[in-house]
């Protein structure tokens, strides 16, 4: 396909602002910019950027906390032709440069602070381009800041691209080894944009406080005002709530669209924001915590949405439906949406070659791996062969699926049951045990426990309690009582990070 300025994911924002002028686009604290006037800021930062030598396909890396500066930047950069690699806030210091680096880019773009990292790593010290957020000095700590771009011309229109063509990569993990960075391309994202509005009860009215900026960039496209919320994406589960119901009340939100701990913080409220709707998902969402939401938020309808950085969304279902499937075995995440094909396949570690899928392939109610394939599947992974290896199986057509990493089960409705990962699939004596069902086992013994985990250790299973020591009858080889935090995952500080606890176990910190 001929590039295109359509093709180009930032036109839409010219439609948003040609629709909505007036209306805002973004609102953080007590700054808030409207559709028309984000526009001119993103086409005066893609003059900028590409004065200074920012050509098409090379990559950027930004390092700006979540702002409107961010996405000034970051639609700038993918305006441009060029490649936007953000890096998470949640992901630790050490590791950043690293990550940094492995994308080989040609720009950094982030606040001040940032460049003293980027100067200690020579790789990035000698990067062609440079901005701060703030003020420079003789190219101290960058070579230009971005508060020039007040006096640049308004007059860049897309660069013209084609579907297959980059726009913005993410990483996937914090761990260690070889980043996984989801490699976005633009037809990636217009078929993401046009699934969430598919797929998700979104109305042209809305005002959403997105805690995702892969929602936000939606918005964006729709011309739906998003509302920052004032918080540490680091620390999810330490958000004010107070905070976040002044930023609700005083911009009149409708939606919230966030992790479950998010919720969570917002219903300890002994008067809880009025809201017309709920989005949530990132990690399983218990039937105590939809029963608490419902206390708290009793006018709002709650959806969950259940997806991954590689394809998002997969499947959604309201809370009363999830708590009408209670009493089956895993937690009901919905009918995949009819964008996608799906499959569930034997649980395997190690790579599944295209030849081997029919074979691999389990009838209805059988539990395996969940896979997927569709337009709004992300294909591959920027400089990881291995990673597409492992997550990828690519058929002689071309059909890419996606290993989800979940295990779990279609209903005879079509509905998919999650029972867990396959990395944390336990084998107890020949028999496979899926960690999130023994989990939630274990929580109706003791529901008062703030997070248990089951895991594998020399073929045993280990459960392992956060909590005061209490009477039980679990049906394991190890239970231990600790009041030490079990590790949990940075980005949304709710799913167990069971590769650190098996640490903590081994080094008997636990």
């Amino acid at each position: 396909m001929s590039p295109s300025t359509t093709h180009n994911i930032t036109s839409l924002l010219d439609s948003s602002a040609e629709r909505h002028p007036d209306r805002p686009a973004l609102i953080f604290g007590k700054e808030s910019l409207s559709f028309s006037r984000l526009l001119l800021n993103v086409k005066q930062c893609a003059n900028l950027l590409s004065a200074h030598g920012l050509n098409p396909g090379e990559r950027v890396i930004i390092m700006i906390p979540m702002s409107p500066e961010l996405y000034i930047v970051l639609l700038a950069i993918i305006r441009c032709g060029a490649v936007a690699v953000f890096v998470d806030p949640w992901i630790p210091m050490r590791q950043i440069a690293n990550f940094s680096a492995f994308a080989k880019p040609s720009g950094f773009i982030g606040i001040p602070k940032s460049h003293l990292l980027r100067l200690m790593n020579p790789t990035l010290a000698r990067i062609k381009i440079s901005a701060s957020t703030g003020p420079t000095l003789l190219g101290i700590p960058a070579q230009f800041s971005l508060t020039a771009i007040s006096s640049q011309s308004a007059s860049m229109d897309p660069v013209p691209v084609s579907p297959n063509d980059s726009a913005l990569i993410t990483f996937t993990s914090g761990s260690s080894g070889i980043p996984k960075g989801a490699n976005r391309t633009h037809g990636f994202l217009k078929a993401q944009h046009e699934a969430l509005c598919q797929e998700l009860d979104y109305r042209d009215d809305d005002i959403d406080m997105p805690m995702f900026p892969v929602f936000a960039l939606r918005n964006l496209a729709a011309g739906i005002t998003s509302v920052i919320p004032e918080m540490d994406f680091r620390n999810v589960a330490a958000v004010n709530p107070v905070i976040l119901n002044r930023q609700i009340l005083e911009n009149r939100v409708t939606l919230v669209t966030a992790s479950p701990p998010f919720i969570d913080r917002l219903a300890t409220l002994e008067n809880s924001p009025v809201l017309r709707k709920i989005m949530t998902g990132g990690a399983p969402v218990t039937s105590k915590q939809l029963h608490q939401w419902h206390r708290a938020f009793p006018d709002a309808n709650i959806d969950i949405i259940y997806g991954s950085t590689e394809a998002e969304p997969v499947a959604h279902l309201s809370s009363h439906e999830r708590l009408e499937a209670e009493g089956k075995i895993g937690f009901c995440c919905g009918k995949p949406t009819a964008l996608l094909n799906t499959r569930i396949v034997t649980i395997r570690n190690g790579r599944i070659a295209a030849e081997e899928l029919d074979s691999l392939t389990l009838p209805q109610g059988e539990t395996g791996e969940m896979i997927v394939s569709g337009n709004h599947v992300c294909r591959d992974y920027f400089n990881n062969p291995d990673a597409v290896r492992e997550n990828k199986i690519i058929m002689p057509d071309g059909t890419c699926w996606h290993r989800m990493g979940d295990t779990g089960y279609f209903d005879e409705m079509g509905r998919f049951f999650l029972t867990g990962r396959v990395h944390s699939t336990i084998v107890r004596n020949g028999t496979l045990l899926h960690a999130q069902l023994v989990e939630a086992d274990v929580a109706k013994q003791i529901p008062h426990a703030k997070r248990i985990a089951a895991l594998e250790q020399d073929g045993k299973l280990v459960v392992i309690i956060q909590g005061e020591r209490a009477d039980h009858r679990i049906d394991a080889d190890h239970v231990i009582f600790t009041n030490t935090p079990l590790p949990v995952d940075p980005r949304h500080n709710s799913k167990i990070d069971y590769s650190k606890l098996r640490k903590l176990l081994e080094k008997g910190k636990l």
